[in-house]
């Protein structure tokens, strides 16, 4: 068969077409790996501010080196096609051997930080360091590829900008796409590695094509005449046109330094978008690639103007007018910043909040980003290209000039980034950082424009800076207090909106603003409240993360539940500062020795200050060591062991904070726990789904199999886990109460009581490990599913709920330490006025624990008044089947006699009864069964078609009360004609039988025979009890399950 006929050369546009599809898929791999290798080097380098930088030098760094060496090599080379191809092989197997590279890096800089303990500067340079060894050799080829395409696409000095400016647009097109594809889709689909080979693959392709197309076209072997380099000099003075621009020495030698200074300026003002878009957005992860995607799109648009637009034919004054335009554009957009939370939840309000609508809301961020961001973008897009032509002086020097212009302008830009968020943002504030990048610009522009050299350039330059002075001056009392009191507003979270902007603009200029920084890794703020301004606040990007009201609870409990649970623990390691309080609860212990905490922002460790009066004056204990650094940055480089670790993030949906709730996390920190150490986690339950809540759990135990959840409040959980099982002396952990400072410090949460304080924890170690199902996925650094499943949870507004099912406040047979403590104590007066005190605070008026603790008190005390005064004032959520017992027992015998032909009206008065006893019961609480079972008995008789329910509820009532074989005994009853034919005897009560099969299997597994509790539940499970209708509210089923399934193994590996 014939192949295909070649022709002998490709055609000039073939060529052309193909480089710039090269160019676009490079584009997309570069950013591809400046997402992942960042995300790899934060790994151990940390996500504190300094860390980010060192990352961003290196890899700006190696752009710029790039551009200035291989651009000057690019103008030597006969075969520029093919040179550009072996950079992209060498980028994509460098790619490929990266997983294994960084292991090799990481493990070098973690002996090194331990063995050598370096202070904060030693440390920045050496992370530094690690950064440029893990990404240097590759940014310098990526750097190198634009200038050697420029070489070979430019002809004449005439086309040269408009080749250029079509590269570049093209190489930032991809650069889009790559963000698009790494963070929207192969990172949470593929994780870390396989994103890295994913695109790897792209530079090989474009490789292998560059070598191809270099080999068919037969590059430096022969050139046909119509393609010789014309070599263009720069004209003649004094054969041009009056309005011709001639570049002396002196104007290209401005050029570089104006588009250095350019650079500057963008980085600068892309810091400060970011910042304060986190703010009006929110700074989830795909807000943060939203910003990044609109800064580069716009670039792209701006450079591919440079191709289409006339008075680009004019190089060196349209980058004048275009510096000119950005400073215009900014200014005026500097005063509409403050309505962008505004806009930006009217219109995401209009979103209902479903899984389909949140590509909807991502799309409504953009609009926001592309608003604020793409005409000054535009701007900087066009600068490039613009300065490009001017910097050469002959085609034959068209490598070199670009790769000087680019590699001035990469530098700028790191420059920008590091005075950006090291000195101008924490000296200047967002307001002013945006104003002098507002005058650079003005005074790029008029020096590009006037042209002038020498002195009289020197003259023109005073003015110039006392403008840019002024401008800087004025913006702070014109904006500071608007942007500061609309952006920290939070709008982005759950919440009232203004109804108009006058009203928004008024309450963002009357917060109660007590302190307010805008630093290089978060803009912390501290607000009292707007009735009295008592309560304190403290916001880090907008979202509050500690107060003096809602948050105390958990604050303080982060700190005191474990300290009771190991009241012998010496040293302690708090991970985020907050507002302090969980600090100062740490040391309100008498035996804790040390307490060290990490904050990754300075600004919250001065924010944390203004709470003195809640965190027990934390600052002046001697015994507190505050370490500025990321979290798993200080552990890799410390051995010190702690016996109780409390961390205390944000949310995981905000950027970056997923990484202290992954697998690597966790297991660095069972690395420094001392033997019987615990791990404490606080867990937010809001904007936080199921699925989202059994990742978290299933990662957490991983590393902590045995773990115990405690209620803080309403939305929050503090989680207790340790490596081993751990049985806690009761009696030990209320003697640590007692201790004064503790008790005092329990005492304002009206938590002082041990029965109280011991009713926090909801879920025994004995079930907590078994909430995720086997095989959920867990959180990785190199598989971050979390962070993505939680930003959507976000959106929705989900709530983590099903762990309630667990409740075992709430069951009679509770593994708790509440459970335990009751089986040896009575409840005292104390007890009983402590509860009524806790329970009737304002903003916990309802039922739950407290009906079933009042009926306690009513059995143990019946001449007692004060339960039923007390009971009038609690709310109840739903009707209780109280009163339909009271209704169908006025009826009396007449009703036994009506159940011998009729049995409705005693099998309703049953199914109240039932309802009543299982409203009631608690680990305080059995109420009395002599009627419930009476009746029960009765109606499997005179009701035989729903005979198997009863039996199914005299087996919940043995297990209740402890007897495990009746329990077992009533289930084969109720079960046994009716499995081959499922649920269809149970049809008063569809939740029966699997309730039924779960205490029989628990019965069995307290009796030892972990094979009958196994076949129960497989039986049950192949006759349709568990089923998709009936999952969501079967986890108690699942969990008992599991733990038999566990035994089962156990007791196999131990006899083996």
């Amino acid at each position: 068969m014939a192949g295909v006929q070649l022709p002998a050369r490709p055609g000039t546009k073939l060529v052309l077409g193909a480089v710039l599809f090269c160019l676009f898929l490079s584009g997309a791999a570069g950013l591809v790996y400046e997402v992942v290798w960042s995300r790899y080097l934060a790994l151990f380098l940390g996500h504190a501010s300094y860390a980010v930088v060192a990352v961003l030098m290196a890899f700006m760094g190696g752009l710029a080196a790039g551009n200035w060496w291989i651009g000057r090599l690019a103008d030597r080379v006969k075969r520029p096609l093919a040179v550009y191809g072996w950079l992209e092989l060498a980028i994509g197997l460098y790619a490929i051997a990266f997983p294994a590279y960084y292991e090799l890096c990481y493990g070098l800089y973690v002996s090194l930080v331990r063995s050598w303990a370096p202070g904060p500067a030693a440390g920045f340079v050496l992370k530094f360091c690690f950064s440029l060894a893990a990404i240097l050799f590759p940014t310098v080829l990526m750097g190198g590829t634009l200038p050697m395409i420029t070489r070979l696409v430019t002809k004449t000095l005439g086309e040269m900008q408009g080749r250029v400016a079509a590269l570049y647009s093209v190489n930032s097109a991809g650069a889009v796409l790559g963000v698009v594809l790494a963070d929207f889709w192969w990172i949470q689909a593929m994780g870390l590695s396989a994103t890295v080979l994913a695109a790897a693959s792209m530079n090989l392709a474009v490789g292998c094509i560059g070598l191809f197309l270099s080999g068919w076209m037969r590059e430096g072997v022969e050139v046909a005449p119509e393609e010789t380099p014309a070599v263009e000099q720069t004209p003649d003075p004094e054969n041009c046109k009056a309005d011709d621009e001639v570049y002396q020495p002196g104007d290209r030698l401005l050029a570089v330094f104006a588009i250095g200074l350019s650079g500057f300026v963008a980085m600068l003002y892309q810091v400060a978008w970011t910042r304060v878009l986190s703010l009006a957005l929110g700074s989830s992860t795909h807000a943060f690639s939203i910003m990044l995607i609109t800064f580069i799109a716009g670039i792209a648009v701006g450079a591919w103007v440079v191709t289409r637009a006339r008075f680009a034919k004019r190089p060196f004054r349209a980058f004048g007018f275009a510096e000119l335009a950005l400073a215009a554009t900014l200014g005026v957009s500097m005063f509409f910043y403050a309505y962008l939370p505004y806009w930006f939840v009217r219109l995401a309000g209009l979103l209902s909040r479903t899984e389909a609508a949140y590509p909807v809301y991502v799309l409504c961020q953009a609009l926001i980003c592309f608003g604020v961001m793409f005409i000054p973008t535009l701007c900087l897009g066009m600068t490039l290209p613009l300065v490009s032509r001017v910097a050469a002086s002959a085609v034959s020097e068209a490598g070199s000039a670009v790769g000087r212009v680019f590699a001035v302008n990469t530098l700028g830009t790191v420059l920008g980034t590091c005075l950006t968020g090291f000195l101008f943002l924490p000296k200047l504030g967002l307001a002013r950082t945006f104003a002098l990048g507002v005058g650079l610009n003005a005074w790029i522009g008029l020096a590009v424009l006037t042209r002038t050299n020498g002195l009289r350039f020197k003259i023109s330059t005073v003015p110039m800076l006392i403008a840019v002075a002024a401008i800087v001056w004025v913006a702070g009392p014109l904006f500071d207090r608007t942007w500061q009191g609309a952006l920290t507003l939070g709008m982005w979270r759950p919440g009232i909106t203004p109804p108009n902007r006058k009203e928004f603009i008024e309450i963002a200029r009357t917060s109660n603003i007590r302190f307010y920084r805008d630093g290089a890794g978060a803009t912390v703020s501290v607000h009292g409240d707007r009735v009295d301004g008592t309560n304190l606040f403290l916001k880090v990007n907008g979202k509050t993360d500690a107060s003096t009201f809602t948050d105390m609870m958990t604050q303080v409990l982060s700190a005191q539940v474990p300290m009771a649970l190991h009241p012998d623990a010496r040293d302690v390691l708090v991970v985020g500062l907050g507002s302090g309080v969980t600090a100062g609860s740490v040391l309100a212990r008498s035996r804790v020795k040390s307490c060290d905490v990490v904050e990754i922002s300075p600004e919250v460790i001065e924010g944390a200050r203004m709470f003195s009066n809640y965190n027990r004056a934390v600052f002046q204990d001697k015994r507190l060591r505050m370490i500025i650094d990321d979290a798993k940055s200080f552990l890799l480089s410390t051995d010190k062991k702690y016996d109780v670790i409390i961390s205390e993030p944000s949310n995981p949906w905000m950027a970056g904070v997923a990484n202290v709730f992954s697998r690597e996390f966790y297991a660095n920190c069972r690395a420094h726990l001392a033997p019987g150490g615990l791990m404490v986690q606080w867990m937010q339950l809001y904007e936080f789904s199921d699925a989202a809540f059994d990742i978290f759990l299933a990662t957490f135990t991983s590393e902590f199999p045995s773990v115990s959840l405690w209620r803080t409040d309403t939305a929050d959980l503090v989680l207790v886990g340790t490596v081993e099982p751990r049985k806690h002396d009761v009696d030990k952990v209320v003697s640590a109460l007692a201790e004064p400072e503790v008790k005092a410090d329990l005492e304002r949460l009206g938590l002082s009581n041990p029965v109280l304080f011991l009713g926090r924890e909801v879920v025994s170690s004995e079930f907590g490990a078994l909430i995720p199902a086997v095989g959920t996925r867990q959180h990785s650094d190199f598989y971050p599913v979390l962070e993505y499943v939680a930003q959507r949870d976000f959106f929705l507004r989900r709530t983590a709920r099903r762990f309630q099912q667990l409740d075992e406040n709430f069951s009679r047979r509770a593994e708790t330490l509440l459970g335990h403590y009751l089986a040896t104590h009575q409840l005292t007066r104390e007890d009983r006025t402590a509860f009524t005190r806790f329970y009737l605070a304002e903003e916990r008026r309802f039922v739950d624990i407290m009906d079933s603790f009042l009926l306690r008190w009513m059995q143990d005390d019946p001449d007692a008044l004060e339960p039923h005064e007390i009971a009038t004032r609690f709310k109840r959520l739903e009707a209780s089947a109280e009163h339909d017992v009271l209704r169908y027992a006025s009826l009396g015998q007449k009703m036994y006699e009506r159940a011998k032909t009729n049995p409705t009206l005693l099998r309703h008065y049953g199914l109240s009864l039932m309802r009543t006893y299982m409203e009631q019961r608690s680990v305080f609480y059995a109420p009395v069964t002599d009627r419930l079972s009476e009746v029960l008995q009765t109606l499997i008789q005179v009701d035989p078609d729903n005979q198997r329910l009863y039996q199914a509820y005299l087996a919940e009532l043995a297990w209740d009360r402890g007897d495990d074989k009746s329990c077992i005994n009533y289930g084969r009853l109720a079960l046994l004609s009716d499995l081959p034919r499922g649920a269809n005897k149970f049809k008063l009560d569809a939740s029966a039988p699997l309730l039924l099969v779960t205490r029989m299997a628990d019965s069995y597994r307290r009796l030892g025979q972990l094979k009958d509790a196994a076949d129960v539940c497989d039986r049950a499970l192949q006759m349709g009890y568990f089923n998709e209708r009936t999952q969501y509210d079967a986890l108690l089923f699942e969990v008992t399950n599991r733990r038999v399934i566990a035994e089962l193994a156990a007791a196999a590996q131990a006899g083996r």
